[in-house]
């Protein structure tokens, strides 16, 4: 009883415990069904390398005339004939080497899920750091506004304001709850969205350890990036590995071309005469036998050549499509990352104006309680400002995770 409450301590523990991203991407890896389906799609391509390098079966035959045929030495009473056929020389390896490529290409497809299975997680996982921001500065506020509440009903002792001040904050105070609150029930759906990638339960509790203080600092290099993407992105390398499978076709298809050759024999059993006695009599029959076909039609192989020809232009021709379609979306990452540091800047000399003014007029109204409803407003411009900074904060977060979702292999 005591090892299952100690269990179940540990088990909850753990729901509450900070969840790093890299964490959750290892645990979303080992959960994720589609990831474990293409795993076994992968081995089962290898396994087709060993379906392919065999020879063909040997062929074995046996015939009783129903008519014997007499020679000279006896009848013959049954024959066994036994054949196999051969491949041009290399062929069984080029069958080999076109299934493993195949099979590589298909490895490649789990990389791109992986990316996929990390950004999944990222981007609900930095909303909810932002949620969690957004609350610790509506908190601070109604922190800052029960103070000015104090303040207002001192002044209402004194006959100094009126009782419409004190009013005025408290709305203010239940106004920034209700946001708290709302926010709250705003991360059930992004515990959903991480939790589905987890396979686990949608309810479960996602703890963040980040804090969102300071913007996602990294540089863009596009020349960099863009080598990047065309030689080691796993969809390129896919592309990469269905050009060589198609070479490889072709390597293939240039030994189907060749001849292939069979060797056999053939066994007679002859029955010996009765009524003479030839020499040799009853001597059994062997035939050693050599064989060759000749491919002397090859349109089939001129057009499976121009099919692989045509292939590879198109793989290449979407490596290129795809490298600027990136590209593109990397531009505009770049645009975006660098209006966020702009209104960034402009953000931070705001809120400094701004509660310099809020200072100025609290000590005005702490003197002669007056211009009340410009603090609360000023106050209010404050707290939007700060909303304002944060979203650029987290717009520099959603860029960075763009680009590694292209860029992090």
């Amino acid at each position: 009883m005591k090892k299952n409450i100690y269990i179940l301590l540990l088990g909850l523990s753990s729901m509450m415990t900070a969840q790093p991203l890299d964490t959750l991407y290892k645990i979303a890896v080992e959960q994720n069904a589609v990831l474990r389906t293409l795993n076994l799609e992968y081995e089962a391509a290898l396994t087709k390398a060993n379906q392919v390098n065999e020879l063909p079966n040997p062929q074995v035959g046996v015939g009783i005339p129903l008519l014997q045929t007499e020679t000279r030495v006896g009848s013959q009473i049954f024959s066994v004939s036994a054949s196999q056929m051969f491949p041009w020389f290399g062929t069984l390896k080029a069958k080999e080497d076109v299934a493993i490529t195949m099979a590589k290409s298909k490895y490649e497809r789990m990389a791109v899920l992986k990316l996929d299975l990390e950004y999944k997680i990222k981007k609900p996982y930095y909303k909810l750091v932002e949620i969690a921001k957004r609350q610790l500065i509506f908190k601070e506020n109604i922190r800052l506004y029960k103070s000015l509440e104090q303040v207002a009903l001192a002044k209402v002792e004194s006959g100094r304001t009126v009782a419409s001040d004190v009013l005025l904050v408290q709305l203010k105070i239940q106004d920034l709850e209700n946001k708290i609150a709302l926010l709250e029930n705003q991360k059930l759906g992004l515990y959903a969205q991480i939790n589905e990638v987890l396979n686990r339960k949608q309810n479960q509790k996602i703890e963040v350890n980040q804090t969102m203080d300071t913007i996602a600092d990294f540089k863009i290099n596009k020349d960099e990036i863009r080598k990047k993407i065309a030689n080691n992105h796993p969809i390129m390398s896919q592309l990469n590995w269905l050009v060589e499978a198609s070479k490889k076709e072709q390597n293939l298809n240039a030994l189907l071309r060749k001849p292939t050759f069979g060797i056999g024999l053939d066994y007679t059993w002859i029955q010996k005469r009765s009524d003479i006695n030839p020499s040799d009599n009853g001597k059994d029959i062997l035939i050693p036998k050599a064989s060759i076909t000749i491919p002397l039609f090859t349109k089939k192989y001129d057009a499976k050549d121009r099919e692989e020809d045509l292939k590879q232009q198109s793989f290449i021709s979407k490596k290129e499509s795809l490298v600027n379609k990136y590209m593109y979306q990397i531009e505009q990452y770049e645009v975006n990352y660098q209006a966020a540091i702009l209104n960034l800047d402009l953000y931070k000399k705001q809120i400094k104006i701004t509660q310099s003014a809020i200072d100025i007029l609290l000590s005005n109204y702490s003197s002669k309680g007056n211009r009340f409803d410009e603090i609360l407003s000023l106050q209010n411009q404050l707290l939007n400002y700060k909303m304002l900074e944060l979203a650029a904060i987290y717009q520099t977060y959603l860029t960075k995770i763009g680009i590694e979702k292209m860029t992090d292999f």
